[in-house]
Formats: C-alpha cells, sequence, structure tokens
C-alpha cells in the first residue's frame, strides 16, 4: 500500500488552521505524514501547529520564509517522504475517507496511467452547499473519469513523488500571478504525465478568494495568461484573453452574491459590502 504525506501551506490561517487539520487526521485510513509549511504566519498559525505536533508525530512544522504559497508549497513537497504527496489548503476540509480514496486509486490498475490526482472542491462557507454537492454530482456523472484533465485543482491534489522530482524545475512558481494549479497541470503536460479527476476526492474550500472584488482580483484573473505564456501555450493563452471578459462577469457576479454573505449567521448583510475583509 502507498504511503501519503499533505503538505498544508500556511500563512496567517489561526481561523481555519484547527478544521484543516482535525478533518486531516480524522481519515479511514491514517496519513503517513502531515506537514504544515508555516510561512512567516504572525498570529497564533505557529502555536496552533505545535500544538497538534506535540499530540500527533506525524504532524510537524516547517518554516518557509520566501513569501507566497508557490514558495511554502515547494518547500513542503521536497520535504515529503512518502510515495504519494499532496497539497491542501488551509482552509480547505477534506472527507474523512479522502486519504482512502487516494491511496486505492493510486494502487489501482486505473491508477497505474495516472501521476496526479484532483477532485471536486465546493465551497463550505457560502450559501446553498446542498445544492452545491447536487449540482456538482449531477455534472460529475457525465464525466468520463478513465481520461486525463489538463490541471490539477488548487484546493486539494495529489502527484507521485517521483512525478513531483521530475517537474519541479520546470514550474514557473518565481513569476508573478502564475496560477500554483494550472503551473502544475501544463508542467506534467510537458513530461508527458497524465492528471486524473475522481469525483469522490470531494474536499469543501472557502469562498473567501470570491469575496474579494473584481478590482482587488485583477491580478489575480489575469494569472491564467501568464502561466500559459510562461509555458510557451501560445493557444492557451490567447484563449484565456478571449474569455476574459466571461471572467471578469462571472467574478462580479460571485462577489455580488457572495461578499455579503455571514457565514455564522447564515444571512445575506448588505453592510459587508463595507466592511474590510482579513488578509489571506
Amino acid at each position: 500500500m502507498a504511503t501519503l504525506s499533505v503538505v498544508v501551506p500556511a500563512h496567517n490561517e489561526e481561523s481555519n488552521l484547527n478544521e484543516c487539520l482535525n478533518k486531516l487526521l480524522d481519515q479511514t485510513l491514517p496519513i503517513d505524514e502531515i506537514i504544515v509549511v508555516d510561512n512567516n504566519s504572525t498570529d497564533a498559525t505557529a502555536q496552533i501547529i505545535d500544538k497538534y505536533s506535540a499530540r500527533d508525530p506525524r504532524v510537524r512544522r516547517v518554516n518557509e520564509t520566501k513569501p507566497g504559497v508557490h514558495a511554502a508549497r515547494r518547500r513542503g513537497l521536497d520535504e515529503a517522504k512518502s510515495d504519494l504527496i499532496a497539497k491542501v489548503d488551509a482552509d480547505t476540509h477534506v472527507g474523512n475517507d479522502w486519504a482512502q480514496v487516494v491511496v486505492e486509486f493510486f494502487d489501482s490498475d486505473r491508477g497505474s496511467a495516472f501521476s496526479a490526482l484532483t477532485g471536486p472542491f465546493l465551497m463550505w462557507d457560502a450559501p446553498l452547499y446542498g445544492f452545491q454537492k447536487r449540482l456538482a454530482e449531477r455534472g460529475f456523472r457525465k464525466l468520463d473519469t478513465d481520461k486525463p484533465i489538463g490541471s490539477v485543482h488548487g484546493p486539494g491534489y495529489v502527484l507521485r513523488r517521483e512525478a513531483w522530482q521530475e517537474i519541479r524545475d520546470h514550474l514557473h512558481d518565481d513569476e508573478p500571478g502564475v496560477w500554483e494549479d494550472l503551473d502544475i497541470g501544463l508542467a506534467m503536460k510537458e513530461k508527458g504525465l497524465q492528471t486524473a479527476i475522481e469525483p469522490h476526492l470531494l474536499a469543501d474550500s472557502s469562498c473567501r478568494r470570491l469575496q474579494v472584488s473584481p478590482w482587488g482580483n485583477r491580478r489575480y484573473m489575469v494569472g491564467g495568461r501568464i502561466t500559459a505564456r510562461a509555458h510557451g501555450e501560445h493557444q492557451l493563452a490567447r484563449m484565456m484573453t478571449i474569455f476574459f471578459p466571461l471572467r471578469i462577469f462571472a467574478h462580479t457576479y460571485y462577489w455580488v452574491l457572495l461578499r455579503p454573505w455571514d457565514n455564522a449567521s447564515r444571512t445575506w448583510r448588505p453592510h459587508r459590502y463595507f466592511t474590510r475583509l482579513p488578509d489571506f
């Protein structure tokens, strides 16, 4: 049976980290190693990691002083020792069979053809969670999961360790604006490695990125084009440019819907349009 390490990049994640680690530790098949990369946090992130480390030796803290999720992700994946190495965002909640689905996939005949695995994600702190889930289930019933897809999904993905070692020096994560997940997907394509999607590998992520205004998200929204150009994928870059107005529309729609949403009270509060968001 393959072993599994999970890397959690964390910068000032004291409000999210407990739930993320609780989910990773509450698995039907135990994860072998959980590496939390503290990326210059100034809140209680380090103390939370150390609390879990004292309780469970599988959890350990690694410090990365170079700022940014790319540097933290890279440091964590380089430190991982298992056959399979995963990245899970600190605001992401995985199901209790998440690790079992991962290991059984890569140990199966179907999984032998793939070097990476990703799954769908929903937004745990957005409205209409049940509707999100039904919509996702309906869509994934029509998906041919034996065919490779073009990229992993940022909130959570898994790589074979040898695949990471093969692509790590072909990433463009030092370039500003590059999308982490697409960067990995295109590097794998260059190396002839395939990524699979598994509908049962469901994870719940936060909608906080979509609560940032389209203007505040402007640099993020052009990241796909930047990433495609960095990999010499000029046709993909052109498609990103053509569909950029649609991306602006989508971000605007989600911002209008989600910015006033208060997950604590499960109600919309219009005054939240004018309040400051916490940094992440």
